[in-house]
Formats: C-alpha cells, structure tokens, sequence
C-alpha cells in the first residue's frame, strides 16, 4: 500500500466512524486506523469499547493489513466512567449491532469483562495495546498494569484522553511511559498518548531527552486534575494555557508507521 491508498484507507475509515457514536476526533481516528499495519509479534487489544467505534476502526485496520482477529474488553455496564449516550437501546446489543452492520463481528474476539478479570487468564503477546476504559488513576493503571508484561518490544502503546480533564490517562502516560527506561518514541496526537516498547533496550539520549520535555509540560496539568478528581476548586484558565502548550498535531502517519516498523525491526 503506498502513501495515496494508505490515506484514501484513513478517510474512509473517518467518514465510516461518522456513523457511529463515540468520542474520538478525526485526527484520533486517522491515528488509530494506522495501528493495525504495524508489523510484529502479537496481538492487538482494545480496553475499553463502548459502540464499538474504535473497535471497528481497529478491525477494519485490521482486516486491510491482513490481520486475524483483534481483541475487545469491556464489562459494557452503566457506572461514572462510561460516557453518556443517546440512544434508548442498551450499550450491549449497541456495541454488538455496529460490530456487525460493518462486517467485522467475525475478527473481533469480544471480552466481556472488566479488564482485571481479563488479565487473570490472558497469556497472549501484544503488539498493539489500546487503552480508553477507566479515566480514573486507579482505573487506567490497573488497564496498563495488567497487560505490560505481555507487550513485545516494537509494540505501542496507546492511551486516550491524556491532555483531557481526567486524571488517570495523563499520570499513566508520564509514569508508567514517558518516565519509563523500557520505551522509546513517544508522542501525542489529538488526545491519544502512545509510547512504543523497547523492552531491555535503552533509551537513547534524544528519546530521553524528547520524553522528558513532554512529561515536564504534561505534569504541569497534573495538579488541576487531581483537584478535579478529588472535588476541590482548580484554576481551569491556567490547566487550559499549559494544555495549549503540549504538542498534539496529527504526524505524517504514513512516514510515523514505516518509522515504527523500522524501531519493530531493529528491537528483534
């Protein structure tokens, strides 16, 4: 696939995921239809599926790059966490009906459970990790936590919401990736925060370098998100200028794919 077919692919996928409610940009949606075609050992895993928009995002990627399944894990049960929707119907037979009206119920191997219970028996590599469930600390950490062992080196990680007013997605991209000597590149794009494993590999100094510049802007934000999370007042004027100042353009994603796949490679 060259660069032309490749973007032609993302814009369809935008224009598909118009149908379905959610909550990601068009910037996020071009991003995570490009996981799918990276290269590796693995398999990809969703935390987090609601309607099955980036879940069908995932599959058709999936289904493109000539890939066998994806994982999706999600309890699909009201509580705070899970955004508000529209539609009368239950989130279940929602979830369920999109993943069928495009064609992908076939390659999507569904988890209906929280992703602690799924993390007791998994036992499967990744390559690819997508985390959007729980946006609290404990919810996002325990998202991460329960799968980083199985992640290969070359593989990314991917989590949504961390220049968002939630506390969890943000501290868990700082701790657990941008502080961490076991990734490489890392990066933002719209609100996806995605760093790729290294494994026993060191960081190079401007991987470092570039890693630490974006946790100290990041970690600008962790005040206010605390005090959002415990109820107490913030200035939301300062927590908007810090987050304005985090860079979160959209990559070339055709030049950011072939450069992952070479870090796959040489991470062998």
């Amino acid at each position: 696939m060259d660069n032309e077919q490749f973007n032609q692919h993302l814009n369809e996928m935008v224009t598909m995921a118009s149908g379905i409610e959610g909550h990601l940009t068009v910037r996020e949606i071009r991003f995570l239809a490009t996981l799918p075609f990276l290269t590796g050992e693995g398999e990809i895993l969703e935390i987090g599926s609601f309607m099955g928009r980036s879940t069908t995002i995932l599959a058709k990627s999936a289904i493109r790059a000539m890939r066998a399944r994806i994982h999706a894990c999600d309890p699909l049960l009201p509580s705070d966490t899970v955004p508000k929707f529209t539609s009368d119907e239950k989130l279940p037979d929602l979830f369920h009906r999109h993943i069928r009206q495009h064609d992908v119920a076939g390659i999507v191997e569904f988890h209906q459970v929280k992703s602690s219970e799924l993390a007791k028996s998994w036992n499967l590599p990744l390559r690819i990790l997508w985390i959007d469930g729980d946006h609290s600390y404990k919810g996002a950490m325990v998202d991460f936590e329960g799968f980083q062992e199985y992640l290969k080196p070359g593989a990314v990680v991917c989590i949504h919401d961390v220049i968002h007013e939630f506390e969890g997605p943000t501290r868990v991209l700082i701790e657990k990736i941008l502080l961490s000597a076991s990734f490489g590149d890392c990066g933002i794009c719209g609100s996806i925060g995605w760093g790729q494993y290294i494994g026993d590999r060191a960081p190079t100094g401007k991987q470092w370098s570039e890693k630490i510049s974006l946790s100290r802007k990041l970690s600008r934000l962790v005040p206010h998100l605390v005090s959002v999370a415990n109820g107490l007042p913030s200035n939301r004027l300062r927590y908007k200028i810090d987050r304005a100042r985090i860079p979160h353009s959209e990559p070339n994603l055709f030049r950011w794919l072939e450069e992952r796949i070479r870090a796959t490679i040489g991470n062998r």
